[in-house]
């Protein structure tokens, strides 16, 4: 059901006001951007000094375009942002994205500005992302109004109130297929907040989860209320940044916005089953995580690992974060010992098969010590660490060593593959990345998640618990 926020999303007519070719600009950033992707809609350069921008016919002002304008992106001075606010609302325009700072987060009276703007755009029933923001996107609808260029559509949305920081975690996960395929940046919030598209996206139904970074919540209440009804149906992770003073003092700096305590906000948000991602980098594998794998409805973990030593470390990190590691039964572990486990092999949790072992069995029986373990209903969740080891393959790469980095991507591809067959999560996790391995390249590329940390693995894990631990099974 089409809303008046659709216009940030995917409006047919936009009207780049500042549009210019000149390096290292906003004006420039925004354009590229929008021609960058294969958009359908109508674009309307708006610069007083040049009669075409990028090829593209040129206005002097919004009130030139003969055509109707849904969507104003202003990339101009900050002195000039009232007067051509006033321009657009007799142009009727539906919605203005304020890229220009220099208001709240900067200046003395900034704020009261801001208000003023904000209060002149109500009257003529415009609403207003910004002021001091990057832009906005939909890559489902080829629509893209920010500088940001390596993204990858998913089914999930994101809403910031910082951009930059935002902007560069979608550069790092396009390359292992994360990102979102809808981005608000909210910035200083003069009309539209974060709520307002909490809400959005909890209705639209191209989205699957939505992940957030908050410096600040001005209507608490309202948020939490909107939360709950989305969170029921689709997993909300938020990185609340400024919990310490010197956070505060920075956030205020950045966005204007007043913070709260870390302890008010983290009881608030879970008691909403909002998840609370412990660090920036982790919002996106966290949103994957639970939008791409089944429930996880029990705290107890299996391990099966290449390598004692990671098996012992990753079993601390799982318990420090609150989950179990337990041991396997007696008769779990003899099934085990039945499959050809070397005999100084541990078989009791975590499962160390060993790096001799890994050559003396077949993947088949490699991936059937895993099929085992969450066929026999004591653990919630498995995961498999320790392969995927270091080096590329070359000209001059022996035969065996290629059969070996075959082995590997045959078994983790196995593992990976008994989350739908049990409906349970299975996390792949090696020391080694995309970086460094030939393994973790492969599998990365045909759209397997390998996690790379013990802590990142035990987090997201989790969390994966909090959530689905509040949302009855059926629903």
């Amino acid at each position: 059901m089409p809303t008046e926020l659709d216009v940030f999303l995917q409006p047919r007519r936009v009207a780049v006001i500042g549009a210019t070719e000149r390096l290292g600009s906003w004006g420039s950033f925004i354009m590229e951007g929008l021609l960058s992707f294969p958009y359908p809609g109508k674009v309307y350069p708006v610069n007083q000094h040049s009669s075409t921008v990028y090829g593209i016919r040129a206005y002097p002002d919004v009130k030139s375009i003969s055509d109707s304008v849904e969507l104003a992106v202003l990339t101009i001075p900050e002195a000039s942002v009232e007067r051509v606010v006033q321009d657009c609302c007799k142009k009727n325009v539906k919605g203005i994205t304020i890229i220009t700072a220099g208001f709240g987060e900067a200046v003395e009276g900034g704020r009261a500005r801001e208000e003023a703007i904000a209060k002149l755009a109500r009257a003529h029933g415009v609403r207003i992302i910004g002021p001091n923001v990057s832009g906005t996107f939909n890559l489902h609808a080829g629509f893209n109004a920010s500088p940001l260029q390596h993204l990858l559509a998913t089914p999930l949305a994101g809403v910031s109130q910082g951009g930059y920081a935002f902007g560069d975690l979608l550069a790092s996960g396009c390359g292992r297929r994360m990102g979102v395929g809808k981005f608000i940046h909210t910035g200083n919030e003069c009309d539209l907040q974060v709520t307002d598209f909490l809400d959005y996206f909890g209705k639209d139904p191209q989205v699957r989860g939505i992940v957030m970074y908050v410096e600040t919540l001005r209507d608490g209440r309202r948020f939490l209320d909107v939360a709950r009804r989305v969170g029921r149906d689709k997993p909300i992770i938020l990185h609340k940044a400024g919990r310490t003073s010197g956070g505060i003092r920075a956030a205020r700096s950045h966005t204007g916005a007043m913070t709260g305590s870390k302890e008010m906000y983290s009881a608030a948000l879970l008691q909403a089953n909002v998840i609370l991602s412990p660090s920036m980098e982790l919002l996106l594998p966290l949103g994957h995580a639970l939008i791409e794998r089944p429930p996880m409805r029990g705290k107890r973990v299996a391990i099966v690992t290449m390598g004692g030593s990671w098996g012992v470390a990753l079993s601390d990190r799982l318990e420090e974060e609150g989950l179990i590691v337990p041991e396997l039964s007696s008769s779990t572990q003899a099934s085990l010992r039945s499959l050809g486990m070397p005999l100084r092999a541990s078989a009791s949790n975590p499962v160390d098969i060993g790096a001799a072992g890994v050559m003396a069995l077949s993947a088949e029986r490699i991936i059937e010590i895993g099929r085992v373990i969450v066929a026999s209903g004591e653990v919630d969740a498995l995961i498999l660490h320790g392969l995927g080891r270091v080096g590329f393959v070359r000209n001059e790469t022996p035969d065996r060593r290629k059969i070996s980095l075959e082995l590997e991507k045959q078994i983790m591809r196995g593992y990976d593959g008994l989350q739908q067959e049990f409906h349970k999560p299975v996390i792949l996790g090696s020391h080694h990345s995309s970086l460094d391995s030939q393994t973790i390249s492969d599998l990365q590329g045909e759209g397997l998640r390998v996690l790379n940390r013990l802590d990142e693995i035990a987090q997201i894990l989790f969390r994966m618990y909090e959530y689905w631990r509040k949302i009855p099974e059926g629903e």
